[in-house]
């Protein structure tokens, strides 16, 4: 798991290191992404999964829509028993970030850890990807559990049907329904590492 290993030295060094350094601004800040990019492409070159494979597109669709319903079902039930949740004016942005962003974070975590996971540990391999895509989202205990939940339903899907398009667009959705449900003070605003101590 040496590339995982890497790609999760170099996530946690930002967010704890990185980011409360007020000189880690500008150019700096795309250093990190450009190091894990390298690393997915190294790591993909020789397994030669580029997480589009043609013939699983449906199948990871329609398993997506599926669990992204009963997921993004269960994460609005339970944020509105708590304070009334924001209001956000720009949803349609929101998620289009998202599917860019979280599409990047499915691709690293399917193509590079979720592949390194399952050689490493076979089936057990989801749940070793998932927990490691979870500590990346410490110490936010909201972030922590949901991404732990979220990442084994994505990992589960993508071992069966690996193609990434879907679980992008389950990832933005999921958190879309995250913030029109939950108050940043539940969220911690969504930060990790430093940022969300802060």
């Amino acid at each position: 798991m040496r590339y995982s290993l890497a790609i999760t030295a170099i996530i946690l060094g930002y967010t704890w290191i990185g980011a409360p350094l007020v000189a880690v601004r500008g150019p700096w800040l795309a250093l990190p992404v450009v190091l894990v990019i390298g690393l997915c492409i190294l790591h993909n070159r020789k397994s030669r999964d580029w997480g589009f494979n043609a013939d699983a597109f449906w199948q990871s669709l329609a398993w997506s829509a599926l669990l992204t319903a009963i997921f993004g079902g269960a994460l609005w039930w339970i944020g509105h028993q708590f304070e009334s949740p924001p209001r956000r004016d720009d949803v349609w942005l929101d998620f289009i970030y998202v599917v860019i962003w979280g599409g990047s974070q499915q691709f690293v975590l399917q193509t590079v850890i979720l592949a390194e996971a399952r050689k490493t540990f076979g089936r057990g391999g989801i749940a070793v990807a998932a927990a490691i895509f979870a500590a990346l989202h410490l110490p936010n205990p909201f972030l922590a559990i949901v991404t732990f939940v979220g990442g084994l339903i994505w990992c589960a899907i993508y071992a069966r049907h690996p193609h990434i398009l879907p679980l992008a667009l389950s990832h933005a959705a999921s958190t879309v329904v995250i913030l029109l449900s939950f108050n940043p003070t539940i969220t911690g605003a969504l930060r990790t590492g430093w940022r969300y101590l802060q």
